[in-house]
C-alpha cells in the first residue's frame, strides 16, 4: 500500500510486512447474515407478489454490500511495515492515519484472544512518539510482528549512544 511505503526513507529496508487478517470481515459477515435472515423472514411469512419479494431480496443484498464496504477499505488500506529502525503503520478505511514509531522494547504489545491464537491474528497496541496509545485490531501474524520488532529494538542502538 502506498501509504506506509511512502514513509520509507532512502535505504531503509523492510524486514516484515503484514496487514489485516480476513477475520476483520467478521462484523460485515454478521451483518450480512442478519440481513439475510430478515429478508428470508419477510419473504417466508408474508404473502407477497414475486416482484416485491425480488425487490426485498435486492434491497437486502445492497444493504449487506454497503455494510461491507468500510471493512473492505480498512482491510485494503491497512499495512504495518517493520524496518531496521521503526514500525510504519498506515491504517483506516476513509481517513488514513499514518504513524512512524521508533523501535523500543516496550513500544509494542500484542493481544490475542482465543480466535487470535487459533487463527494467528491479534491486536497490536503501540505507544506513539507523543506517548499516546494507538491500536490496530485483527492484524495478521501479530505475534510474529511484535516478536521481530522487540528483537530488532534490542539490536538498534539508542540515539546518542554508541554501540559498545
Amino acid at each position: 500500500m502506498p501509504g506506509a511505503e511512502a514513509q520509507l526513507e532512502p535505504g531503509e529496508r523492510v524486514l516484515f510486512r503484514t496487514g489485516l487478517h480476513p477475520v476483520a470481515f467478521s462484523g460485515a459477515a454478521g451483518m450480512a447474515l442478519s440481513v439475510a435472515l430478515v429478508v428470508f423472514l419477510l419473504i417466508r411469512h408474508n404473502d407477497l407478489p414475486p416482484v416485491t419479494e425480488l425487490q426485498i431480496a435486492i434491497a437486502g443484498g445492497l444493504v449487506a454490500v454497503a455494510a461491507a464496504i468500510p471493512a473492505f477499505l480498512r482491510w485494503r488500506h491497512t499495512v504495518l511495515l517493520l524496518t531496521e529502525r521503526r514500525l510504519l503503520v498506515s491504517a483506516g478505511a476513509f481517513r488514513r492515519r499514518e504513524i512512524a514509531i521508533p523501535l523500543a522494547p516496550a513500544v509494542l504489545e500484542q493481544e490475542a484472544g482465543l480466535s487470535g491464537k487459533l487463527l494467528d491474528h491479534g491486536t497490536v497496541v503501540m505507544t506513539t512518539p507523543e506517548g499516546n496509545l494507538s491500536s490496530v485490531a485483527h492484524v495478521a501474524h501479530a505475534r510474529e510482528l511484535v516478536g521481530l520488532a522487540r528483537a530488532q529494538a534490542r539490536r538498534v542502538p539508542r540515539r546518542g549512544m554508541t554501540p559498545g
